[in-house]
C-alpha cells in the first residue's frame, strides 16, 4: 500500500467505523426481534393448540348433544313442530330474524326494496329487521297491498293489508320456510320427511301450450297472387297451417338446430333467475312444437319434481312466454327454415293473442278466453 492509499484510509477510518458500528447495531436489533417474534409464534402455537383442544371438544360434544336430540326428541314434522324448534334456537341463532328473511327471499324471488320503491327511497326498510321484513315480503307474496297515490305526486305508496294464513298456499309456503331456514342453521337432522316431501321426489312431464304463427317468403309463397297487378302480403301462417307434414318437420329441425351446447342438460331453465321453489322444481324446459286437433302448438315441455302451487305455475308460465318474447324466441323467429314453399319464419309469441295453457286448459278452451298476457319475470335472455 502506498502512502497515498494510507492517508485516504486513515482519513476514511472514521465513516467506516460508524457504519460498521450502525451496522452492528441494526444486527442486534434484527436478533432481538427475531428472539420476540420466535417467542409470539411459540406463544399463538401453543393458543393454537389450546384452541383445536377446545374445538375438537365442542365437536365431540355437539355431536353428543345432537344424538341426545335424536333419541329422546321426535322428529319435527308438522309446522308447529318446525316453529317451536326455530322459536327454541332463534335467540341465540336468529335473534333479529334475518336468517329466516333471506330463506322467504331466496324461496320467493322477491326483492323488498324493489318491490316497494316509494318506501325504499324514504328509508322505511333500513330500520327494519328480519322479521319485520318479511312481513312486507309476504304481503307482495300473497297480494296483501293495495296502492294509493301519493297526494301531489305521481308515486303509489302500499297500503299494507292482513295475510290470510289460512289459505293450503300460504301454510304450503310457510312450512317450506320454515324447513329450508332450519336446514340453513344445521338442524335439518331433527326433521322428518312428510309424504309431501317423498311426493317431491316424483319427476313427471308438464306440457305447456301456446299459439304459433308464421310466414313464408319465396316464389311459392306469393304464387296465388301472381296475376294480381300489385299483390297483397299473404297473410300469415297460423297453426292449422304449420300442421301441413313439410312444414312441421322444418319447425322440429329448426328446434333442435337452435339449441345451445350448455342447454343440454335443463334446457331454457338454465338462465331462470326467478324464484328458487320453481327452480328447484323445475328440472328442465325444452321448446316443442305438437299437433292437437289438426293445430300445431308450441309446447314447453317441462320435467317437474313434486307438484306446482297455483302461484308456481303461474310463474313458470310467465317464464315461459318471456323466453318466448325476449329470449329464445326472440332469435328463433328471427331465422329462416327452408322448405319447399320458401324460407319459413316461425314465432312462439304473438303480441296481441299469446297465451299458455296446460293441456287440461287447452281441452277446456279450445278458443282461449284468455286476456294479452305480458311476462312479468323471466331470466336472463340467451
Amino acid at each position: 500500500m502506498g502512502l497515498r492509499d494510507m492517508i485516504r484510509a486513515i482519513r476514511e477510518y472514521p465513516a467506516a467505523r460508524a457504519e460498521l458500528d450502525t451496522a452492528r447495531s441494526e444486527l442486534r436489533q434484527a436478533r432481538q426481534a427475531l428472539e420476540r417474534s420466535t417467542q409470539e409464534c411459540e406463544r399463538l402455537g401453543a393458543d393454537h393448540s389450546d384452541i383445536s383442544m377446545r374445538l375438537r371438544f365442542s365437536e365431540k360434544k355437539t355431536a353428543a348433544l345432537q344424538s341426545v336430540l335424536e333419541t329422546l326428541c321426535p322428529k319435527q314434522a308438522s309446522l308447529e313442530e318446525m316453529k317451536r324448534l326455530y322459536a327454541a334456537i332463534s335467540p341465540s341463532l336468529d335473534a333479529s330474524g334475518f336468517t329466516l328473511y333471506r330463506t322467504a327471499q331466496k324461496l320467493t324471488g322477491i326483492d323488498v326494496h324493489a318491490f316497494f320503491p316509494y318506501e325504499d327511497n324514504r328509508g322505511m326498510f333500513e330500520a327494519m329487521d328480519g322479521r319485520q321484513l318479511l312481513n312486507c315480503l309476504t304481503a307482495a307474496r300473497f297480494g296483501a297491498v293495495e296502492w294509493k297515490v301519493v297526494e301531489g305526486t305521481g308515486h303509489e305508496k302500499a297500503v299494507f293489508r292482513e295475510v290470510d294464513t289460512s289459505t293450503p298456499e300460504y301454510r304450503a309456503f310457510e312450512k317450506q320456510l320454515y324447513t329450508k331456514a332450519l336446514e340453513r342453521m344445521g338442524f335439518q337432522d331433527m326433521l322428518a320427511p312428510d309424504q309431501a316431501t317423498i311426493f317431491e321426489s316424483k319427476v313427471t312431464e308438464l306440457k305447456l301450450y301456446s299459439p304459433l304463427s308464421a310466414e313464408l317468403e319465396g316464389e311459392a309463397s306469393v304464387q296465388d297472387w301472381i296475376d294480381e297487378p300489385d299483390p297483397p302480403e299473404p297473410p300469415p301462417l297460423t297453426g292449422e297451417d304449420l300442421s301441413a307434414p313439410a312444414l312441421r318437420a322444418a319447425v322440429l329441425k329448426g328446434i333442435e338446430d337452435e339449441q345451445a351446447p350448455e342447454e343440454s342438460g335443463r334446457g331454457l331453465m338454465i338462465y331462470f333467475d326467478g324464484s328458487e321453489a320453481v327452480n328447484e322444481k323445475v328440472i328442465s324446459f325444452f321448446p316443442s312444437v305438437e299437433e292437437v286437433d289438426g293445430c300445431l302448438y308450441g309446447v314447453a315441455v317441462c320435467q317437474v319434481k313434486g307438484e306446482l302451487s297455483p302461484s308456481e305455475m303461474v310463474e313458470l308460465k310467465e317464464y315461459c312466454l318471456c323466453q318466448y318474447a325476449d329470449g329464445w324466441g326472440e332469435g328463433f323467429s328471427q331465422r329462416p327454415r327452408h322448405t319447399e314453399y320458401g324460407d319459413l319464419y316461425v314465432s312462439f309469441y304473438t303480441d296481441d293473442s299469446t297465451y299458455i295453457l296446460t293441456k287440461e286448459e287447452l281441452e277446456t278452451a279450445r278458443v282461449p278466453s284468455y286476456a294479452p298476457h305480458q311476462p312479468k319475470r323471466g331470466g336472463d335472455a340467451r
